[in-house]
């Protein structure tokens, strides 16, 4: 699929939160590969969805293999244009 711009990846993941994922923490958790800071930026309530969805192989394989997954990553290549 080409080179992902990781910037604009990363500024998608911000503005997509609706402020819950705090840039430092996301800025953090890929640079060294440890989620927990990022995690912890999450509410109680969504990092138990969070986990619980990346728990299940099944469902999250079917969750990236979706046709609204793929728009997505292909929207995010783009630089978000259509």
């Amino acid at each position: 699929m080409g080179n992902i711009d990781k910037r604009k990846l990363m500024d998608a993941i911000i503005a997509s939160s609706g402020g819950k994922i705090d840039s430092g923490a996301l800025n953090k958790a890929a640079e060294s590969g440890d989620t927990s800071a990022l995690m912890g930026a999450l509410s109680e309530e969504d990092r138990k969805k969070l986990s619980a969805a990346l728990s299940d192989k099944k469902s999250l394989e079917a969750a990236l293999n979706s046709e609204q997954a793929k728009a997505i990553l292909k929207a995010f290549l783009k630089g978000g244009k259509n």
